[in-house]
């Protein structure tokens, strides 16, 4: 009898500690709430329920930029920002949002500006050695930047503007951990980009490259010397898409850390000038 009183004692105790520890959580995070302006605050509950799944919880990306920047490229001042929530961008994966009315673009607005002071995302590399480091690792062979290169691999003239610094170290270290999602509303979205695939046709001829594009019935994609191929699915032998690969190489082993950390500066700084 003395055993169980003192276990019944335990577990209520452990229920009020739990209680209490719960308590104090929701307090800390209601206070951080009422410390912001109302407007801000308002701002936050739009983002987090509208925003956080292509921008991430704290605003510093995932499929869609981080907005923890001091300029944002298609959003300078408030009635673009109008404008890009409530109609979206072409071509990208900014939907429009009919529901969002002009005052909820206020409150955002409010919320996205008070960001750009909290925690800016500040590469800490030194942009112009990276900028010898993408010169001497041969970037050029696989990427246009600012008009040179060659297309095999991501267009980097801007990607500054749409991937933060950890996902550039990311893929430069792994790059076949996550490749970039299409983020065409209309084409494919959540469409996995540069994955390489091997196709065999129906003569044994063996083709190797990155898919450019897939519907039910064909295939295109194009290969490391920059050739463009399209098939019918029902005129090969096989389709291998080599998901966990990529034709980008690590540099983990290549590069020194500071010279990644260069040449993360570097491309961040593209597209944030």
């Amino acid at each position: 009898m003395h055993q169980i009183r003192q276990l019944l004692l335990y577990s209520i105790t452990l229920v009020a500690f739990t209680a209490c520890n719960n308590n104090d959580q929701q307090n800390e995070i209601t206070s951080i709430a009422v410390n912001l302006p109302d407007s801000v605050a308002a701002g936050k509950k739009l983002f987090d329920a509208a925003c956080v799944r292509c921008h991430g919880m704290d605003a510093s990306g995932l499929t869609g930029p981080s907005l923890k920047r001091s300029k944002l490229k298609h959003a300078p001042d408030l009635a673009s920002f109008i404008s890009v929530v409530e109609f979206g961008i072409v071509g990208t994966g900014m939907p429009s949002n009919w529901a969002i009315t002009d005052s909820d673009c206020h409150r955002l607005y409010a919320y996205i500006n008070f960001l750009k002071n909290q925690g800016r995302e500040t590469p800490k590399g030194d942009s112009v050695a990276g900028s010898k480091v993408y010169a001497s690792a041969g970037c050029a062979s696989c990427h246009i930047m600012n008009g040179e290169g060659n297309s095999i691999g991501p267009e980097l003239s801007q990607i500054g503007a749409s991937r933060n610094a950890a996902y550039l170290k990311q893929a430069l270290i792994d790059p076949a951990a996550a490749l970039p999602e299409s983020t065409d509303i209309d084409n494919g979205y959540g469409f996995s980009l540069y994955l390489p695939i091997k196709i065999i046709t129906n003569d044994g001829k063996k083709i190797t490259g990155l898919r450019i594009n897939e519907d039910t019935y064909t295939i295109q994609l194009k290969d490391a010397a920059n050739n463009y191929y399209s098939f019918n699915k029902d005129e090969v032998q096989s389709v291998e898409k080599q998901y966990g690969q990529s034709l980008m190489p690590s540099f983990k082993d290549k590069l020194s850390d500071k010279e990644i950390e260069n040449l993360v500066a570097f491309l961040y700084k593209s597209g944030n000038q």
